[in-house]
């Protein structure tokens, strides 16, 4: 029996080490399945979280579908409405980003400093950064929150490749599109991030195809991140202490996606975010790699489990296994019988281990077998979703799930199959909502309890709650702009009569400036008129009193032939005299008669330009000759034109009035050039020059503005060189330009074509011009 005894006490012993590397291997595979749902669970979460940014990001991209000209303060207000920082925390900032072409970047940025809607006095300070020469710019111009991210407004983002090539995948694709690892403007601490983002199309277009896409771009919606903030909203802080977790950027999609991991597209690591001591090596079987597409990007996701109490194994209950084996085999040596009794033991044993796999089995919902209101039994998924310690539920009320309020888990008269939606609260006082299953174990034995499966639907519920808050938010937008649409139809009209009134006194004013000039002819004319009209009334007299003494001679009693011919030599050069300055006073008479004539009934008729240029100088030859100015004429005699004769010298007298109250003045003397050669059989070159003291650049950019004159108060009335450039462009169907420099004097160059339509002929355009 000895024999025996040994040979059950080896035999007990071999057993002990079999159950010790039994519970070992289960304690293994519990750990595995432990760190497969830890992964699972993680990434499943991570993968939600950013699908719900993403969600997020199209709710806004709807607010700018119903109105693409949504202002900074209506964004403000829908960013806010959506509570995101409460609701959803880890991201950066929300962002609107405006495609902004290069010829409209300095009215644009004028725009955005003018921009008071949410900040009084606008922003001042707002500039494009950085400088770059682009056929179209990326500008970030909303951003939420504004405090934190200064560094972000007015930043080109078609100037940073990474986020260049962002923008063309999203603008080609339509579809939101994250940027490889970046380092934020806005971050001074270096840590790692990117930037979703989706494109906003224009209102009604077409966008079957990329370049449909590309016409139709108005600009991008974006959500920036710093990835270890995002990180730290997704994993829990305890599991942080048994798990390594990294996150590595494998590239766009349509690339494959496959970079090798390495430091450069490192986006998150958390051994260095728990930053102490020595790196813990992974334990065999506890590493997973996890792919999740982000933003048409390729993420991996590295786990590595540790030595720790969640993955490591039991050796306490090993060792209690080893000396109850050793015990039990002991006693086995001394009593047989003890045999039967390990025969059951390790019946039960198995039997436990079988009802411990079946309650882990399920991975992402929580299971709980409930008696009398106690938990008899509970997975760890249950225990994690309520923040409790594992085995800790076990043997409590129920009622602790619901923080003492009622027990929602009492089996009712009725029994079977119980479906719900319950609130319950965590260890740490956290409200979940969850959806609850439950199902007696025996129909017709209330007493054996029943199986509860709990699911969290409390980012459903948010959700859900979130949707009719932005349905209410959009409510009220769309209120407000009605209003504002109203207002801006009223402002309208009011400045149209405005409009209106401003044409009418510009007109007004342009014919009392015409009015004026005819004036200052008159006057010419009336000066220079005087002198041979005085001369020949002089001569006249002379000539009477000569003939008088000479009848009194011849009555007297004779004549000497040399007082007749005296007499007849003093007759031939008074007439002469009287002839000469008649002639003269003729001559400008008529050149006075068809300006004027032109220039108050300016008709369409058949002229040469030479004898409009020679009328016009000789109306003006007493202010030339007052002013010592030169007039020199080089041009063809045999010009013919068929145009208005009127305009023409309307447009010579303004420019001699002009030189002759700005070119000259401060100078004793002055010289004009007035040359005509011909372009073509159609059109001719007239040149206007003087060498007075010219035109500094402001001057000159601003010559032909109504009303805009350097001698205002001083007999300047703006509108010489604005009715000249109408005429011109006009009546005369022809171009005008103006070369200057201080101290050169100035240059009108124009080009007249010969035969201008009559104005029957003419556009309404052209017509108003000659009004």
């Amino acid at each position: 029996m000895r024999i025996h005894g040994y040979l059950a006490f080896i035999v007990g012993i071999c057993v002990t080490v079999w159950v010790c590397m039994f519970v070992m291997d289960v304690q293994d595979r519990q750990t595995s399945e432990t760190f497969q749902r830890d992964t699972q669970k993680i990434s499943r979460d991570t993968q939600v979280r950013l699908q719900t940014y993403f969600d997020m990001l199209l709710s806004i991209k709807g607010v700018f579908a119903v109105d693409d000209d949504v202002s900074r303060l209506e964004f403000s207000r829908y960013v806010r409405e959506l509570d995101l920082k409460r609701r959803y925390p880890g991201f950066q900032a929300i962002q609107f980003v405006r495609r902004v072409p290069s010829a409209q970047l300095d009215a644009y940025a004028a725009r955005i400093r003018a921009d008071d809607s949410l900040q009084s006095g606008g922003y001042p300070d707002y500039k494009v950064h950085p400088a770059s020469v682009r056929a179209e710019h990326y500008l970030i111009e909303y951003n939420e929150p504004m405090k934190g991210n200064e560094n972000a407004f007015g930043l080109d983002l078609a100037a940073l490749p990474p986020h260049y090539q962002a923008l063309q995948l999203g603008k080609a694709t339509g579809r939101v599109v994250a940027t490889e690892r970046i380092t934020l403007v806005q971050d001074n601490s270096g840590q790692p991030g990117f930037v979703a983002r989706a494109p906003i199309y224009k209102r009604g277009a077409s966008l079957l195809t990329e370049a449909e896409r590309d016409a139709a771009l108005i600009g991008f919606v974006a959500i920036v991140f710093r990835v270890n903030d995002l990180m730290s909203e997704v994993i829990d802080s305890p599991m942080l202490q048994h798990l390594y977790i990294s996150i590595n950027d494998g590239g766009y999609l349509h690339g494959g996606g496959g970079m090798a991991p390495s430091v450069d597209n490192l986006l998150f690591d958390s051994f260095g975010k728990v930053g102490s001591g020595k790196r813990l090596p992974a334990l065999p079987g506890l590493t997973a790699k996890i792919p999740l597409d982000v933003g048409e990007r390729r993420w991996t996701m590295s786990f590595e489990g540790h030595e720790g109490a969640r993955y490591g194994r039991d050796y306490v209950l090993i060792s209690v296994i080893g000396l109850a084996g050793f015990v039990i085999s002991a006693l086995i040596g001394a009593q047989i019988m003890t045999l039967q009794r390990r025969r059951v033991l390790a019946q039960k044993l198995r039997v436990t281990a079988d009802e411990l796999r079946a309650l882990q089995d399920s991975a992402i919902v929580g299971i709980g077998l409930i008696v009398d209101g106690v938990i008899v039994r509970c997975n760890s998924g249950l225990e994690e979703m309520m923040g409790y310690q594992a085995g800790e539920l076990a043997g409590r009320s129920s009622s602790v799930l619901t923080a003492g309020h009622g027990d929602p888990f009492a089996i009712g008269p009725e029994g079977g199959n119980m479906h719900f939606e319950l609130e319950l609260v965590g260890a740490n006082g956290k409200k979940l909502w969850c959806m609850v299953n439950g199902r007696m174990l025996d129909p017709k034995d209330a007493r054996k309890g029943c199986v509860w499966v709990i699911i969290d639907i409390t980012e459903r519920k948010q959700t859900e709650a979130a949707l009719v808050d932005t349905k209410h938010g959009l409510e009220r937008s769309l209120t407000e702009l009605a209003l504002q649409k109203a207002n801006v139809e009223n402002a309208h009209k009011d400045l149209s009569a405005v409009l209106l009134t401003l044409k009418q006194a510009q007109a007004s004013l342009i014919t009392s400036e015409k009015m004026a000039s005819l004036g200052a002819l008159v006057a010419g004319i009336a000066h220079e008129l005087n002198t041979p009209i005085g001369n020949s009334l002089l001569t006249a007299t002379a000539l009477s009193d000569m003939c008088r003494d000479f009848e009194r001679q011849l009555g007297e009693g004779g004549i000497k032939r040399s007082a007749l011919d005296t007499h007849l030599k003093d007759a031939r050069m008074a007439c002469s005299i009287i002839t000469n300055s008649l002639t003269r006073a003729a001559d400008l008479i008529h050149s006075f008669k068809q300006v004027a004539v032109d220039q108050t009934s300016d008709k369409r008729r058949s002229f040469n330009l030479y004898g409009v240029v020679h009328d016009t100088l000789a109306t003006y030859s007493a202010q030339l000759r007052r002013a010592n100015c030169e007039v020199k004429v080089n041009m063809p005699e045999t010009l013919s034109f068929v145009s208005y004769p009127g305009s023409v010298g309307q447009v010579l007298s303004n420019l001699i009035q002009n030189a002759l109250m700005h070119a000259f003045e401060g100078r004793e003397q002055g010289h004009i050039t007035i040359s005509v050669g011909e372009v073509d059989e159609a059109s001719v070159e007239l040149r206007f020059a003087d060498d007075g003291v010219g035109m500094n650049p402001r001057t000159l950019h601003q010559i032909y503005d109504p009303f805009f004159t350097t001698k205002m108060g001083q007999g300047g009335s703006g509108l010489g060189m604005n009715i000249v450039y109408n005429l011109v462009t006009g009546i005369l169907r022809g171009t005008i330009h103006i070369e200057s420099e201080q101290g050169k004097g100035t240059t009108v160059i124009l080009t007249l074509p010969r035969k201008v339509p009559a104005r029957e002929e003419m556009s309404e355009h052209d017509l108003l011009h000659m009004q």
